[in-house]
């Protein structure tokens, strides 16, 4: 799962329209233009600084944090809430800068008369839970995961950093080391470094693109299994797109550090691709019958998430787009690889379609992506996901299968979208480039329609089976030539 933080200003509220429906494209301009104020206001008065951080593990559940910024400044501010955590900023104690007397004006902000050019402070974390543990920073025994996104002031961007770490522990990180042993990291945001015991490394490029895997912990499988299993996923996303990453990759694949029980298959494992680094928690208790099967399922979600939205110089709030339409071409993809057959396929969507219908669906999917973290965020991924599959069915149809969804991702990467442009206009754009394609798009993305697959796939040769065990997705006995074609263009085969 890919989530972006939310900055801390009241910014984020001026975004909502009344009436988006009547003022789509003009709300959208002023949703770019408050994201962009927000950053501003997050900032305070002082620009992006250059740094040298130093991060030390000084006990099992606290970090010391040192900083020399380029020039000095009087205010610092500290990210309060990401992906629907908040108090995140509350975690900071000890918050001191030199030769100036700071005091604490709210939480994660300090204020100073004086202008200075170093600081410290302390980390004190939590033992992480289910809620947060792939979204913030945490320690666990002999390892753990730092993200400078909630560790470092958000006036610093751009830094230098070395590590303290316990003895016999080792770091590895997408972002560059120099000779002096120092991490070159140009967005703080997006920097993720694994730290611990024992942890095994495994280095290979796929057509030319640096991937590590990490393995933290006892796994059933070797580097070289998740190397494989992550190379084809990549392989196919490099087809898909036709980019090539620029930055080294890194998977991180470590046990889920939970103390409490977990009974839910749901939560068998957690994820989160932040810049070029994914890192997969997953419960060593989960008992997958085939664990290689289940990684490549795995990846073919979150390794699209290294391009989308990751690689997209987007802006704004297109949840719906790289969330569910990434769950349905995952799906897509572990069909092409032979790691679900058309009937899982099929009975795939429709456990969606039941979990769908199990939630009200009275906003559009960019409403829903506006509110994710403000509800329980999944439609985001549910209708996102059913959205996707129709769209799917309908440009097969319309192009008589000389275009499916799959083409769309060139299309985000073929340079013709301004880097900062507003997300959803800019998706919408690419998938909206006919009259009854956009007029889906209005239909289903913009507006608050309901899916009711019964009513649509009738047209495509399929029909929605509703038994007690839930929705089954079937291909109708009587096809015509042209939904036959469809439907072998999806994998059926007749």
């Amino acid at each position: 799962m890919y989530t972006k933080p939310l900055v801390k200003s009241p910014a984020k509220a001026q975004r909502r329209k009344e009436n988006r429906k009547s003022s789509s494209k003009k709300s959208l301009r002023l949703c770019a233009f408050a994201g962009v104020l927000a950053v501003l206001l997050c900032a305070g008065s002082a620009r992006a600084q250059d740094a040298r951080v130093t991060i030390s593990i000084t006990k099992p559940s606290e970090i010391k944090v040192e900083i020399e910024l380029s020039t000095p400044i009087r205010s610092w501010s500290f990210r309060n809430a990401y992906a629907g955590v908040l108090g995140i900023a509350e975690r900071i104690e000890n918050f001191r800068a030199v030769d100036a007397d700071v005091r604490k004006a709210a939480v994660g902000e300090y204020r100073s008369e004086r202008e200075s050019s170093r600081i410290s402070y302390t980390v004190k974390l939590p033992k992480p839970t289910l809620a947060d543990v792939s979204h913030l920073t945490w320690l666990a025994e002999d390892r753990g995961v730092l993200m400078l996104a909630d560790l470092l002031p958000v006036e610093v961007r751009n830094l230098s950093a070395t590590f303290v770490l316990p003895e016999n522990w080792t770091l590895e990180s997408s972002s560059p080391r120099d000779a002096n042993g120092q991490y070159q990291v140009a967005e703080a945001e997006k920097a993720v470094f694994c730290i611990g015991r024992a942890l095994r490394k495994s280095s290979t490029t796929v057509q030319g693109m640096p991937l590590d895997i990490v393995l933290s912990g006892n796994w059933p499988f070797k580097e070289r299994d998740a190397s494989d299993r992550a190379t084809k996923v990549m392989e196919r996303y490099l087809a898909l797109t036709g980019f090539r990453l620029r930055d080294k990759s890194v998977i991180v694949i470590a046990p889920l550090p939970i103390t409490e029980p977990i009974s839910d298959p749901k939560t068998s494992w957690k994820a989160e691709t932040r810049g070029s680094t994914l890192v997969l928690l997953i419960n060593p208790e989960a008992g997958f019958k085939f664990w290689k099967s289940q990684l490549t399922v795995i990846f073919t979600h979150e390794v699209l998430h290294l391009w989308v939205p990751n690689s997209l110089k987007l802006e704004g709030d297109y949840d719906w787009f790289f969330e569910g339409f990434t769950l349905y071409t995952a799906l897509r993809t572990a069909l092409d690889l032979g790691v679900i057959d058309f009937k899982e396929y099929l009975a795939t969507l429709g456990r969606v379609y039941d979990q769908y219908r199990a939630h009200p669906d009275t906003l559009s999917l960019i409403e829903e992506s506006e509110r994710r973290w403000a509800s329980t965020g999944s439609q985001v991924y549910l209708k996102g996901m059913l959205v996707a599959f129709l769209y799917d069915l309908l440009v097969r149809k319309e192009s008589v299968g000389r275009r499916t969804l799959a083409d769309s991702y060139r299309d985000l990467f073929s340079g013709r979208l301004a880097d900062r442009a507003d997300g959803n206009e800019a998706i919408i754009s690419v998938l909206g480039s006919t009259g009854i394609s956009r007029s889906f798009i209005k239909t289903y993305v913009e507006n608050s329609t309901e899916v009711d697959l019964n009513k649509v796939l009738p047209a495509y040769g399929m029909s929605v089976l509703f038994t007690g065990k839930g929705s089954q997705l079937r291909v109708e006995g009587d096809l015509n030539q042209d939904q036959k074609q469809l439907l072998r263009s999806l994998g059926y085969q007749d």
